[in-house]
């Protein structure tokens, strides 16, 4: 009796024991009712591609899970390249190089058309390819265009002559012209007030490119200062500047012009010539008064003398236009007018005309020597001109 009761002791604590295992066989596993149980951790992605689009980049957050259990989603970042025209009907192409396809199954499925436009977010779910085809872990996926790559234009952004760096000037002396020419230096004009000391300006410069050089006509560009620095803009030292690439490959050059819009300045802005005897011939005046480069270049005429203010106003029969009793000339030197030069004005007055009171305001229009790009910016100058013809 006592072995009866003996073994059946045995029996009791063997099958606790097979109770007890069978309770906690595994604590990371999921009981399938229709087939063995499933770690979840497996059912995690590899990878995510897409049917016949190769990403930039690709960034994969698994689930957290905790216990077998999936506490959050995970989230897969897509970057396509920025020649991709449209994120509308993307498809993924998951194989069982990506995931376990005979344990799970993923949805949308490799055959789903989802649209991505807009930042729209799709939620792909990985669930257990048998039995009840339970849902085991989430993945939130997004897809975005990586910006397009823009080359650098390598041009100069901004050149400034600002205030707090040249207290002389009044205010900042920003860009008025910049010309740009393929193939050739471009060309960037600012005008600063007369008397301004062209020796000694910091300018501020931004460019679109990796680095800026510069060059003052030593035909050797230099790196550009990383600190403020003066720079001598006093004709004739050119300024000139080269922004090149990151690859150093390609490079581009601009001229700085630094001048007044005022060049001319009329040593007498106003003139009486003798007066004149009726006849049939034009009286000249030479060197009735100067007119005067006070800019920073050399200077040429721009275009023909015009008149305005003409008193009295003699029409004539052929033309039936105001005709100029009085006209002007101005001496100009060969190859221009230097900075601080000056030439004679001179007046001619045709006496046929009936003795009078003439008056007439010249207006002379000047030119930066060789350069059309500025003609409209450049302030004529006006000379008034009185002469009387008598018997």
């Amino acid at each position: 009796m006592k072995s009866n009761v003996k073994l059946l002791n045995i029996w009791v604590v063997v099958f606790s024991i097979f109770l007890l295992i069978s309770c906690n066989s595994d604590d990371n596993t999921i009981n399938n009712p229709q087939g063995p149980t499933i770690n979840i951790e497996e059912a995690k992605l590899s990878d995510f591609p897409l049917f016949g689009i190769r990403p930039t980049a690709i960034e994969i957050v698994d689930p957290e899970i905790v216990d077998n259990k999936e506490i959050k989603y995970g989230e897969i970042k897509i970057t396509l390249p920025s020649t991709i025209t449209s994120l509308e009907n993307i498809s993924v192409s998951i194989t069982s190089a990506e995931l376990n396809l005979s344990k799970f199954s993923i949805s949308p499925g490799n055959n789903v058309l989802l649209s991505f436009e807009d930042q729209k977010v799709h939620v792909f779910t990985i669930s257990a390819a048998t039995g009840d085809k339970e849902e085991l872990i989430h993945y939130n996926v997004s897809i975005v265009k990586e910006a397009p790559v823009i080359p650098e234009t390598l041009k100069i952004t901004g050149f400034t002559f600002e205030k707090s760096k040249n207290p002389s000037l009044p205010n900042d002396i920003t860009i008025s012209r910049y010309i740009e020419d393929d193939g050739f230096p471009d060309k960037i004009y600012l005008f600063v007030p007369l008397k301004t000391d062209f020796t000694d300006l910091v300018p501020t410069i931004t460019y679109d490119g990796a680095k800026l050089y510069y060059d003052q006509g030593s035909n050797s560009y230099a790196e550009y200062p990383t600190i403020d620095t003066s720079f001598d803009f006093k004709y004739p030292k050119p300024f000139y500047l080269k922004v090149k690439n990151k690859n150093d490959n390609r490079e581009r050059t601009a001229t700085i012009i630094v001048d007044v819009v005022n060049p001319v300045r009329l040593e007498k802005v106003s003139v009486t010539t003798p007066d004149v005897t009726k006849g049939s011939t034009s009286v000249f005046f030479t060197g009735m008064t100067k007119w005067i480069n006070q800019g920073n270049h050399k200077i040429n005429f721009q275009r023909a003398t015009t008149y305005e203010e003409m008193n009295p106003v003699i029409i004539s029969s052929v033309t039936n236009s105001p005709v100029n009793v009085i006209t002007t000339d101005r001496n100009l030197p060969s190859g221009g007018l230097e900075p601080g030069e000056s030439a004679n004005v001179n007046v001619s007055v045709n006496s046929r005309f009936p003795e009078d009171l003439y008056t007439t305001t010249a207006v002379f229009y000047t030119r930066i020597y060789g350069d059309r790009n500025v003609d409209d910016l450049i302030e004529p100058a006006k000379l008034k001109i009185t002469s009387k013809i008598i018997k």
